[in-house]
C-alpha cells in the first residue's frame, strides 16, 4: 500500500480514538494529515521503525525520514500547524505548557485504557 505521510495511526475500534480523529478532520491544517487505522498490518511491514506494542499503547503521528512522534508531541506538533492555534503555540513551547499538554493528554490516555480494559470488543481481539 501507498502511504501518504504525515499520518496518524488511529483504533477505529476504539470510541475516543474515533472522536479525536474526526475531531481531527474538522480542524484546519497548513499540512494534510492522513489517518490509517492500527490493525493495517501494512504498516509495520513498511515503517519498520513502528512497534506494536508502542503503537497499541499511545497516538502515533508518523513523518518523513522515518520519524514518529507520539504522546503529548503529538498534540504540539498539530497545534503548530493549525493557523488558528499557531499563534499561541508557543505556550506549549514553555515549561508550564508542556506540562499541562502532557498532564492533559496522560489523563486521556488512561481514560482510552480504561475504556479499553472495560470493553468487550478490545479486550476479545486478537
Amino acid at each position: 500500500m501507498n502511504y501518504q505521510l504525515p499520518f496518524i495511526i488511529f483504533d477505529p475500534e476504539c470510541p475516543l480514538c474515533v472522536r479525536f480523529k474526526q475531531a481531527i478532520e474538522r480542524l484546519a491544517f497548513d499540512i494534510e494529515i492522513k489517518f490509517y487505522p492500527i490493525d493495517d498490518k501494512g504498516l509495520l511491514k513498511e515503517f519498520s521503525f513502528l512497534k506494536e506494542e508502542e503503537i497499541n499503547s499511545e497516538v502515533h503521528l508518523v513523518l518523513e525520514n522515518n520519524r514518529a512522534i507520539k504522546g503529548a508531541d503529538v498534540i504540539s506538533y498539530l497545534a503548530s500547524h493549525n493557523n488558528s492555534v499557531k499563534k499561541y503555540a508557543w505556550l506549549l513551547e514553555t515549561n508550564v505548557g508542556k506540562k499541562a499538554s502532557e498532564a492533559f493528554y496522560h489523563s486521556v490516555n488512561r481514560l482510552r485504557e480504561s475504556l479499553h480494559n472495560h470493553c468487550p470488543k478490545c479486550k476479545n481481539r486478537a
